[in-house]
């Protein structure tokens, strides 16, 4: 179980359930709704871990999970570690009563001369009685760099805005990219010294089908 104020939550038993990482919010769209996400560790190796992630839309009043799905292996990780899951309850809205959340992944590299940070969004949408993917992995930020541990080196960060906009089949997705390159070097005097320059940004379009959005693989982390 998992309590949220004074109510208690029942969640589905699950031997594998670690309810020290379980995730809960208000569903801002949806008033008496809670989204919970619950984290299924398969295995814990040396060099990463394996599970799944239950994410469920539970009902505040009575503590029922109204609807579940399950997204395969994402909870998996290796060098780069998975170090945070969150939920995105912005107003996606897809189309005439059609809302969608979003459930976000944080990304961290274990290399120092080689930082790497990345948050992934996938959004969700209940439809015809069950929950369904309507994105997968969306990168919406990343940050990727190399330097020398002292001060010498550059970093380039991603960030990626999304803004509903109408279209074909219900809303689409306009994603507003900018980029930023800062690089550091020390000066004739030993002095650490950075600068930061802003490519020109620029705007990618996710189109609706009325199911789901197909970002390009390069969007995506997969």
């Amino acid at each position: 179980f998992l309590r949220a104020g004074d109510r208690t939550i029942t969640l589905p038993s699950d031997s594998s359930i670690n309810p020290h990482a379980i995730v809960c919010r208000r569903w801002r769209g949806r008033p008496g709704l809670l989204l919970v996400a619950v984290p299924l560790i398969a295995q814990v190796r040396s060099d990463g871990t394996s599970g799944d992630l239950d994410v469920l839309v539970v009902d505040e009043a009575t503590g029922s999970p109204r609807h579940r799905i399950r997204l395969p292996h994402a909870m998996n990780d290796d060098a780069i570690r998975l170090s945070g899951i969150s939920f995105d309850t912005a107003p996606y809205i897809l189309g005439p009563d059609r809302l969608a959340f979003g459930v976000k992944r944080e990304w961290m590299g274990s290399s120092r001369p080689n930082p790497f940070l990345e948050t992934t969004l996938s959004l969700l949408e209940v439809r015809a009685g069950a929950l369904s993917r309507v994105l997968d992995n969306l990168v919406v930020f990343r940050s990727v760099g190399t330097w020398d541990l002292s001060c010498a080196g550059e970093t380039v960060a991603t960030e990626r805005i999304l803004r509903m906009r109408p279209g074909q089949h219900g809303q689409d997705i306009s994603v507003l990219e900018r980029q930023t390159r800062t690089a550091s070097k020390p000066d004739k005097g030993g002095e650490c010294h950075s600068t930061d320059r802003a490519e020109p940004p620029r705007t990618i379009l996710l189109p609706f089908d009325g199911e789901r959005y197909q970002p390009p693989r390069a969007l995506r982390r997969d």
